[in-house]
């Protein structure tokens, strides 16, 4: 063998030994990055994401919001707007329209208080029907005796919304409110009473709850 070529030989430099780990190492980190910025880009993205809806959400919810509050207004405009245009077309003023409508509301919460706590509708009935007899009355004698039939008929209509009240109050505070009626509606007497039953019936039946 030249020994040129065999000094050539062992001359070489050989490969290290950690270039191979170091490699996977290298590859190691790459992945690791890779997947840190995948993560970050879907996080990223989710949020975006989670803005844009929210966003949608706030949109639709004030739109939402309009639409409700049209229907509102719409809803007490309706009645409001009815009744001053009868009053107006029917009694030929306004003002009859906010005395009456107003005197109307002031009935509804009376009649709602006195059946809540427990006044029948047949006293609230037989109120309406004296008031509303007396209302005929007047209209009659003021169309006897005032030749403006509006004016007449709006009196009437005011003796009626102001006599129902009156006397609904009245037959209350002369027949009075059974409290006991409204006391058992507010009260579990059942339960109460059943309970204390099978208390009594478990103390009978049992031996130290017997009576020697």
């Amino acid at each position: 063998m030249d020994p040129a070529q065999d000094s050539t030989t062992t001359g070489a430099p050989e490969p290290s030994s950690e270039s191979a780990p170091k490699g996977l190492r290298e590859q190691i980190g790459v992945v690791r990055d890779a997947i840190r910025r995948l993560v970050i880009a879907h996080v990223d993205l989710a949020r975006a994401e989670a803005g844009e809806i929210g966003a949608e959400i706030q949109r639709v919810a004030l739109l939402a919001g309009t639409a409700f509050g049209a229907l509102f207004v719409t809803a007490i405009l309706l009645p409001i707007g009815g009744l001053l245009f009868l009053a107006d077309w029917l009694l030929g003023s306004i003002g009859w329209g906010v005395l009456l409508g107003s005197l109307l509301l002031l009935d509804v919460a009376m009649v709602a208080v006195l059946r809540a706590i427990g006044v029948s509708s047949e006293r609230l009935g037989r109120a309406f029907l004296v008031a509303f007899l007396a209302a005929a009355v007047v209209t009659i004698l003021l169309l006897l005796s005032i030749a403006e039939s509006r004016v007449s008929v709006g009196l009437g209509l005011l003796v009626l919304l102001v006599a129902w009240p009156v006397l609904g109050g009245l037959d209350v505070s002369r027949s009075g409110i059974d409290t006991d009626a409204l006391k058992s509606r507010f009260y579990p007497t059942r339960t109460i009473e059943t309970t204390k039953e099978t208390i009594e019936w478990v103390r009978e039946r049992t031996p130290l709850g017997r009576k020697s």
